[in-house]
């Protein structure tokens, strides 16, 4: 009964002490303070590290020592209180380095008293300390910068306000998490805002933005009211979001452990703080300086100060016919930083006297680096060109890079919204590309500032322009909810079958999980061809039930969907909604559950026959590329007319992150085409829209932006004159350098060291096409092919008066995809082979490890490799494959 008793004892009381005594423990606010008599000799240490990770396997230890960038400081650190207040909380404390020691980890080079770091050891600095709390630090006028920084994060070390609010130090203004104990305390630093510099800058669109995971955290122990030991670690991860090759990781640690404390009547304490500073620093108290530190200024390479010799030394690979290779894009990222360091003057002398074969290359390099200067001198050479025979090929050059810039300013829409007038009177073709242009600056404006002049007078725009067509195809770039009611209002009417599906295709951008119940029940009404609509066509009820199914449909309007599927009278595009159901159903674990509860309570009677693949409309989606944190997936589909006839083929790349449902566009294409119907059946059916005009249309979206479309054929005579002059070999259709990802960040760690992270990535793009007809046969051919170079420039650095290191990445390859297209409708049914593929390719991984220490030694490591990527071919559903194999008399 006793041993009972105890062990109850242990159980019950024992957990609850212990739990007691740890959360004491951690509410003690120690006092810690300073003595006017003392010095206090503390060891300081100061390391960071940064490397980045390309090499994998044994690859990667063989390397990993050469492609780092690390050094270690070390020195003896001498703090001394000179004032102290009445009360004795407050000090004025003067701290001193001597015998400062560098050593490069990477190249094992150790300086003692170096030169390089004379400055920092040469002038004491000062601070005020308040219980805890750093007020106010001071330098002598002559320390420079980087000694001042590196000073700075020592004092931040002597900062301890022991309480869950914030702080401002070296990382600028953070939140703070203490955890005290009895012999120690834990600082975690979060949420850490500091100053915000004029070349700091990212994407303004979150997917082709980066992300940084950092934390901070300081440990310090005392002894008897006296730090004994103080010491912090940051670790920061910069990355671009997608694709996550741009990354590094940076790990810093900043310590002082105390040596011994020394008795010293001897040295002076002053009456006044005023007399102290004037005294040791020779500064008046007005002269005090913020804790937080401060970036200096980044150098450019060679080139910067002979514009026009990297121009001539590159020329070959800023030529047009360059286009849509790998070294295209690294030169234009080259072109676009040494750009943002030019004059305006000089920007214009280089463009006055550049060949034709540059010239439209450096346009696009002069509206990508959105400096005032660079845009000037674009838009002053467009005006003085407005008579040149080539104005349409400048003017559409600027207006494609402009749409693509990553972050476009204000000016740069309202510089374009300027000439709108000049631009339309010259070209119809013009006009639209001016529309489309802005509409996706204000894609990217809009979230900064919604009340811009700039988009105000966008709006005003939109609603007085008469051809209604130019503001859907806009708005389909621009994506901004302010305009989802014009885009509604077109399409209750529904009155005029182009400008519906315009609207419709505009619609497509905006998240259909938010429409009211009003556009659901008008996208219901127009699918299902409801009493009182007006007429459509194949297209504008396609575009419909995709959006039904992106809402959050309800279980009767998906029956109903169903249902329509598998109606024998809406043949193909039954066929085709049934394909985009079930395609849909394997990515969407709610819609798959919504089937499911339909079948299993019968509310369908759902026979094999019915569910049975026939007919040529199509739609799939496949694994393109998948690799760590996305995937990359191409969709297929195909709508035909009730007679065969091809009415909209469409093929879309995006890209996905696995754990979000958002999709963003690479790269798609589709032809849109009407009246065929003739040309494919001889038995006289009536079509399914027997008044449309005979036409059909290329479109491309790029990076989630409609380019301008392309007219193929409009009427008989264009039709015919398409047969008979379809080019027999590949023609580009489109051929531009764009920008992906502009990014610069400076980051700040607790030392007082700062790191700059810069990312940029182009596309050098080529987008070339052929097709062949033949009436007689009844058969055609078509190609598209897509060539692309691409190159991601990625480098950490820290830059200061003593020590000069980082880390230059480049990696940029070539990619060609093959999109080949099959059809024969000489018999019936009509056999549709879609076939694509990927050539053969290298992945360039270059890595430069740099560092110098100031007029002493430099050292440089170049490493590099090459990946072999095999071609792909990819394989599409059974029922292609069995056409393909029927065309091309395949067993």
């Amino acid at each position: 009964m006793a041993m009972f008793i105890i062990i109850t004892y242990l159980l019950l009381f024992l957990p609850v002490y212990s739990l007691a005594t740890e959360q004491t423990n951690e509410t003690i606010n120690k006092s810690y303070g300073f003595q006017s008599n003392i010095d206090y000799i503390y060891h300081y240490a100061t390391d960071v590290h940064m490397d980045h990770k390309i090499w994998a396997g044994s690859e990667e230890s063989h390397t990993k020592r050469n492609t780092d960038a690390a050094f270690h400081l070390y020195a003896r650190l001498n703090l001394t209180s000179v004032w102290r207040s009445a009360n004795g909380e407050q000090h004025l404390l003067k701290i001193e380095l001597k015998d400062a020691r560098f050593l490069n980890r990477t190249s094992t080079h150790s300086m003692i008293d170096c030169l390089a770091l004379s400055t920092l050891t040469r002038y004491p600095s000062m601070f005020m300390w308040d219980q805890g709390t750093i007020s106010l630090t001071y330098f002598n006028e002559n320390d420079n910068l980087a000694a001042i920084n590196l000073k700075k994060g020592i004092i931040s070390l002597f900062q301890y306000k022991q309480d869950n609010a914030t702080e401002t130090d070296t990382l600028g203004k953070c939140n703070t998490e203490y955890r005290i104990y009895e012999d120690h305390l834990i600082k975690d630093k979060t949420e850490c805002s500091n100053i915000q510099y004029s070349d700091e800058y990212s994407s303004v669109k979150q997917v082709l933005n980066y992300s940084i995971d950092f934390q901070s955290t300081c440990v310090y122990t005392m002894d008897n009211s006296t730090i004994k030991s103080a010491s912090c670690s940051d670790m920061a991860f910069p990355r671009l979001i997608l694709p996550q090759v741009a990354g590094f990781r940076i790990i810093s640690r900043l310590s002082v452990d105390l040596i011994e404390k020394i008795d010293n009547d001897k040295h002076q304490v002053y009456l006044t703080s005023d007399a102290a500073l004037k005294s040791i620093l020779d500064i008046t108290p007005e002269q005090y300086h913020p804790l937080e530190t401060e970036k200096q200024v980044h150098p450019c390479d060679d080139y910067c100060e002979k514009f026009d010799e990297f121009i001539q030394d590159h020329s070959k690979e800023l030529t047009r016919s360059n286009i849509g290779k790998r070294a295209a894009s690294d030169a234009f990222l080259h072109l676009i930083a040494l750009t943002r360091r030019q004059s305006e003057s000089t920007l214009n002398k280089v463009l006055e006297k550049a060949s034709k074969t540059i010239k439209l290359t450096l346009i696009e390099a002069f509206v990508s680096a959105q400096t005032p200067a660079s845009l000037n001198a674009v838009l002053k050479y467009l005006d003085s060109s407005m008579n040149s025979k080539n104005k349409v090929e400048l003017i559409e050059v600027f207006l494609m890079t402009s749409a693509f810039a990553p972050r476009p300013s204000d000016l740069l829409l309202e510089k374009i919204l300027e000439r709108l007038s000049k631009f339309a009177s010259i070209d119809n073709q013009l006009e639209q590309s001016t529309y489309l242009t802005l509409g996706a600056i204000v894609n990217r404006l809009y979230d900064l500032n919604k009340k811009s002049s700039a988009i105000e007078k966008y709006t005003t725009l939109l609603h007085n322009t008469k051809k209604k067509s130019l503001v859907y195809l806009s708005l389909y770039n621009a994506k901004v909810e302010l305009y989802e009611s014009m885009i509604v209002d077109e399409i209750r009417r529904c009155n005029d079958t182009n400008l519906c599906w315009l609207a419709l295709n505009a619609l497509t951008q905006y998240k259909p999980e938010k429409f009211s119940k009003e556009i659901i029940d008008i996208l219901r009404s127009i699918y299902h061809e409801q009493a009182g609509r007006p007429k459509t066509n194949l297209q504008i009820r396609q575009l419909c039930g995709q959006l039904l199914l992106r809402t959050d449909i309800s279980i009767g309007d998906l029956v109903n969907l169903i249902l329509s599927a598998l109606d024998k009278s809406n043949h193909q595009l039954g066929v085709y909604m049934w394909r985009l159901i079930s395609t849909m159903a394997e990515h969407d674990e709610l819609l798959f559950r919504k089937i499911k509860y339909i079948f299993d309570g019968g509310l369908i009677d759902i026979t094999y026959d019915s569910l049975a693949y026939k007919g040529q409309s199509d739609f799939y989606r496949r694994p393109f590329l998948q690799t760590f944190g996305f995937g990359v997936y191409y969709t297929i589909s195909q709508l035909m007319s009730r007679l065969g006839a091809l009415r909209e083929s469409d093929f879309d790349l995006h890209i996905q992150q696995y754990e979000k449902k958002d999709k963003f566009n690479l790269l798609s294409f589709g032809v849109s085409a009407s009246g065929l119907e003739a040309y494919v059946s001889d038995d006289g059916k009536a079509s399914d829209t027997p008044d449309e005009n005979l036409q059909a249309e290329l479109r491309i979206n790029l990076l989630n932006m409609q380019l301008r479309p392309v007219i193929l054929f409009s009427g008989v005579t264009g039709f015919m004159s398409a047969v008979w002059s379809a080019p027999s070999e590949l023609t580009s259709a489109f051929k531009s350098n764009i920008m992906i990802h502009d990014l610069s960040r400076y980051i700040h760690l607790h030392n007082g060291l700062v790191v700059h992270y810069e990312a940029q990535s182009a596309a050098s793009l080529d987008l070339s096409g052929m097709a062949s007809i033949s009436l007689w046969n009844k058969n055609s051919h078509s190609v598209i092919q897509v060539s692309s170079g691409l190159s991601v420039r990625s480098h950490v650095d820290i830059l200061n008066d003593f020590v000069i290191t980082g880390i230059n990445v480049t990696i940029s390859t070539d990619v060609v995809v093959d999109y080949i297209t099959d059809v024969d409708y000489a018999d019936t049914p009509i056999n549709v082979c879609m076939q694509m593929s990927v050539k053969p390719s290298k992945i360039y991984d270059n890595v430069e490890n740099f560092y110098s220490l100031k007029r002493t030694k430099a050292f440089r490591w170049f490493g590099s490799r090459t990946r072999h990527l095999l071609g792909q071919d990819y394989t599409f559903t059974q029922k292609n494959d069995a056409m393909c194999r029927q065309i091309h008399m395949i067993k």
